[in-house]
This record gives structure tokens, sequence and C-alpha cells, in this order.
């Protein structure tokens, strides 16, 4: 099994795993959002849990701080955030940004309501969602994204090798053809998508959704 197909199956759930060696994190209500923003570095403050000896912890709840680079929707006052969650472990170190969809919670804390970190720059700058193949449809029923997402794709064009979850690893064997039936395979195996969702434009779809939105019908 690819490294690929199982990041892919992966992102198809409601509780998100992020591919062997990265992070999992809890399922969450995602019925609405106060902030969205675009964040780096993140940094870990594990909290401790309580277990019996012959326990296995699955996910432990975590505190993440992180650096924001850009405020998209809501506002915030601060340069970084922190962010409460539940994880497995530490995200693939391969993630350089992410969309963080959040809401604030009593004592100004924020909860994580939905995460993208399939995120590359094109060549013009822009931050961008390579989609390769056809979105699961858990992305449009339980997250912000919507079902019309096809709507909002433009071609875009980036660094292949930068969107690492399209490139194969060399010892297993090359994706399936409904794995890039948006894109292409190249010789060194690297899948390439031809069209992708702005980060701004993900945000923008998805205001219906912003908690005083909500609040105001």
């Amino acid at each position: 099994m690819s490294e690929v197909w199982t990041y892919r199956l992966a992102l198809a759930l409601t509780v998100t795993f992020i591919s062997p060696a990265s992070a999992e994190t809890v399922e969450v209500d995602t019925s609405c959002f106060d902030v969205a923003l675009i964040a780096t570095s993140p940094r870990y403050r594990w909290q401790p849990v309580d277990s019996a000896p012959d326990e296995i912890i699955i996910r432990s709840p975590v505190s993440i701080r992180f650096a924001v680079k850009q405020v998209i929707a809501g506002a915030i006052k601060s340069s970084d955030i922190e962010v409460r969650t539940s994880l497995h472990t530490r995200f693939n170190p391969a993630i350089k940004q992410f969309l963080l969809f959040l809401k604030v919670e009593y004592g100004g804390k924020y909860t994580l309501q939905e995460m993208n970190y399939q995120l590359v720059y094109d060549r013009s700058g822009k931050l961008v969602w390579p989609i390769a193949s056809p979105l699961h449809t858990s992305y449009t029923e339980d997250g912000f994204t919507p079902s019309n997402y096809e709507t909002l794709m433009r071609p875009i064009h980036y660094r292949a090798r930068d969107a690492w979850w399209l490139v194969t690893s060399p010892d297993v064997d090359p994706p399936s053809a409904d794995e890039y039936s948006w894109g292409k395979l190249d010789k060194d195996r690297i899948i390439t998508a031809s069209r992708g969702i702005s980060a701004v434009d993900l945000v923008a779809a998805a205001a219906g959704k912003r908690c005083d939105a909500k609040a105001a019908r």
C-alpha cells in the first residue's frame, strides 16, 4: 500500500490521521469556527493522562503553540496562538503550513475545529491546496469544504516536490491512475495536480459556518 494511498484514506476520515510518523487529531464538533489562519512551527506541551500501568494511551491532550503567519478570517491579538487538541504523536515535520479553523472557548482559549495541512505555495506566492483527484465525501459532509468545491478549483503551478504527500516513496508501488485523475504522474513517480483551491477561497467558501454568522441567522 503506497504512502499516498494511506495518506488519502486517512484524510477521508473525520478523525484526521496524518500518515506514518505524524499525528492523529481527535474528532471535534465542526459546527462553527471563529478564526481561520495560516500557522507554522508547532511547539508541543503535552498534558498528563491518568491511566493504568498496562493501559495503552492512543491520544494525549496537548496544547500546541503555532506561529501565526496570516489571519484570513476573524481576529487575534498575538503573533502566535495556542490551540488545545488531542494527538497520537507530533505532526509530520514535512508539513510546513497549517490552515487552522479555530473556535474561541471560555477564557480566550482556542480549540481546533478543523485543519488543512495539504498546502503549498504556487509560483505566484499564493498558498494553494493541490487536488489531484475527487475528494472523499467526508470532506464535504463533515467539514468546512463545500460540496461544490470543484467550482473553487483553479489551474495551479507549483514545485511538485513541495506537495510531499503526493510523492511516491521509492520502496512502494506507483500509485494507481485514480489517485491522479485530475493531474499527472511524472517519471520520478511524483503526482502533480493541475488544479487546486487557494486557502483564501476555501475560507471564504466556509463563511456561512462562522460562529457569528450562525448566531445572526
